[in-house]
């Protein structure tokens, strides 16, 4: 723990008529500031000797509970200055006598174990003269002031004695200091816990001054403005409200001029002397452009100029159009006129004239939008193209029909879009969207259903990799292929439904597309993870009598275990219909299925060790009667 020497306090003894704690030590003795040992206790008090009029401090634990300061001599003092938790200050009085102090608390009264003594009578009775300009000399009179070694100007603006003009017992003159205000006047011993003796009355340090504050309106940059008042040789800066500096010239110390900055902002203009007090002298109303008209001011492009008319128009530093996040750049101006370029994303809205102290004038301008008159045919099927006619249909970037995503459209002046073939039947509406991201509402166009093979519905269950996927279909004599991700996949057409292969590798979030030979209907499809392989995907075999099967060779159990599921989907099941699994010599492969009765769309076998064995060594026949085998798979 540092332990510092500190020559000129009193240290504290605490002695106390109630409870607390004990510190005993005396005046010189080395001192270890960092003893704080929490609640309500003083470790040291000083400066002591003290001045009567100066300073005195209390430093310790829970000194902002402290409530009055007794000193021998004096009543309780209760004007306290709390600086924190540790420490308090007060006053010494003039009547102060020797002897033990006292701080009363709310639990205990703590009595200092070393008596407070005095300095010699240092006084300051009087300083002349009581206002002063900075640069001029001011003289303190009293009583041991050569013990005083610097005299403090509020905001601790100081002058060291080695400045001083004159410094003798009952005299100090010296120069008031440029950065000096307004305030009391402080003599410190500097000690490190210094005797510090303050003035009883405030110094007047002189400021600058105007004979009026102006009100300019309608302010302009650049313009002149005159300023008549006193002090003006003090002034260091002159500055707006927004904190620009101006330039400025003093005649006579009595006239300052200053020309408005070009980025002057409405508020108070300033003078600052070196002391840093700022002194209104003007109050700013910046100029606008006004009676603006804007010429065209709708019908506008991309690409038009837009020329701009008015008074003071050459107050504008650049224009903000709406939609467009970056200013832009005026092509020409005067002091009636200035033109502009409409950008391609400009919208319809307030352009925006701003100009440099940072007020702004909003003109209202129109973009030219496309109208739709009508479609060509005014009945069209989802998948298929259809014409729009009507005006400036070249600034159309995309249109959207229905609750669909927008279609992109290559600007020309009738476009020829295909209407997505996921689009809703009915009465559809149509919106328009321009490059500018301006969108018009156009009349609604009649969409009947698609012309191509397309899925009505979906099963309720998770798809799965590997599974045989079925959903209902319409148009299904169009459809030629189905691809999943742009690859070709096995499918059969039956009875309005589509069974489709879909691979096990496959799963995530999937592209399955429907080609037909008019089209494509694409979907987006989840596929989960771990579903039954297919082994099998058609072409469907009719068993008949127990003629018609499917061979199924061993390559396919590769991966097969005992508990495997073998499934065959089936359709058009007779009277009398039967199933059986045969091994590779077309004989039972176990008795538990052999020529069992059939029903529903399938039948299933448990693989088990030994038709694990038959399958893995010479495969697996699938026959029956009076049935269709459409599809075989595995789920291991």
């Amino acid at each position: 723990m540092k332990t510092n020497r500190i020559l000129t306090l009193c240290l504290a003894g605490l002695l106390l008529t109630g409870s607390g704690i004990s510190f005993t030590s005396c005046q010189g003795d080395d001192v270890d500031t960092n003893q704080f040992t929490g609640g309500i206790s003083l470790n040291v008090f000083g400066p002591c000797p003290v001045a009567r009029g100066g300073e005195l401090r209390f430093i310790g634990s829970g000194m902002d509970q402290v409530t009055a300061v007794f000193i021998p001599g004096c009543a309780d003092i209760t004007d306290i200055q709390v600086i924190s938790d540790r420490e308090i200050r007060v006053t010494v009085p003039q009547e102060a006598e020797e002897g033990y102090v006292i701080l009363r608390t709310p639990s205990a009264d703590i009595q200092t174990q070393t008596k407070i003594t005095y300095t010699e009578p240092i006084s300051l009775e009087n300083f002349s003269p009581t206002a002063v300009l900075p640069g001029e000399t001011i003289t303190l009179t009293g009583d041991y002031l050569n013990l005083m070694q610097k005299v403090i100007f509020a905001e601790e603006v100081e002058v060291n004695c080695a400045d001083f003009i004159e410094h003798t017992r009952q005299r100090i003159t010296l120069t008031v200091p440029e950065e000096a205000q307004s305030g009391l006047i402080i003599l410190s011993d500097t000690a490190e816990i210094p005797n510090q003796i303050y003035s009883e009355e405030e110094l007047t340090v002189v400021l600058p001054s105007v004979n009026n504050v102006s009100q300019l309106n309608n302010a302009k940059p650049g313009n002149t403005v005159e300023i008549q008042g006193q002090h003006l040789n003090l002034v260091k800066q002159v500055r707006t409200s927004n904190g620009s500096e101006a330039e400025f010239v003093v005649t006579n110390d009595e006239i300052l001029r200053f020309d408005i900055p070009a980025d002057a902002a409405d508020g108070d203009v300033v003078m600052i002397p070196a002391s840093g007090v700022e002194v209104t002298i003007a109050h700013l109303a910046m100029a606008v452009p006004t009676e603006v008209q804007a010429t065209p001011a709708t019908g506008l492009r991309a690409g038009n100029t837009i020329t701009l008319t008015g008074k003071d128009m050459g107050l504008i530093t650049h224009v903000t159009f709406p939609n467009v996040s970056e200013p832009v750049a005026l092509a020409s101006q005067t002091e009636e006129q200035a033109t502009v370029v409409m950008p391609e994303m400009a919208q319809s809205g307030n352009l925006m004239l701003n100009t440099g102290s940072g007020k702004q004038v909003a003109v209202a301008i129109e973009t030219l939008k496309p109208t739709v008159n009508g479609y060509t045919p005014t009945t069209v099927s989802a998948g298929e193209s259809v014409t729009l006619s009507g005006n400036n249909l070249d600034l159309i970037a995309s249109i959207t029909f229905g609750d669909g995503e927008a279609v992109a459209v290559t600007p020309s002046a009738a476009p020829d879009i295909e209407v997505p073939i996921t689009t809703a039947e009915g009465e559809v509406t149509v919106t328009v969207t321009m490059a500018n991201g301006e969108t018009v509402t156009c009349p609604a166009l009649n969409v009947t259903k698609p012309q191509c093979c397309y899925i009505t519905s979906w099963p309720e269950e998770d798809i799965k990799s590997g599974a045989l996927l079925e959903v209902s279909i319409e148009n299904s004599d169009k459809l030629t292929s189905v691809q999943l991700n742009g690859n070709t996949v096995q499918y059969i057409v039956r009875d309005g439904s589509l069974l489709i292969s879909l691979p096990a590798d496959v799963s995530g979030e999937a592209t399955l597309t429907l080609v037909s030979s008019n089209g494509e209907m694409p979907y987006t499809i989840s596929i989960a993870d771990g579903a039954a392989v297919v082994i099998y995907a058609g072409p469907a075999v009719n068993a008949g009598n127990w003629e018609g099967y499917v061979q199924l060779g061993s390559e396919l159990f590769a991966d097969a275990h005992v508990g495997s599921i073998i499934t065959v989907y089936i359709s058009n099941i007779g009277a009398d219909a039967q199933g059986a699994f045969q091994n590779s010599s077309w004989s039972s492969i176990d008795p538990a299925y052999d020529g069992f009765a059939l029903s529903g769309d399938s039948f299933t076998m448990v693989v088990n060790e030994n038709i694990l064995s038959q399958i893995q060594s010479g495969g697996l026949i699938v026959k029956g009667k009076n049935y269709t085998i459409e599809s075989v798979t595995i789920l291991n």
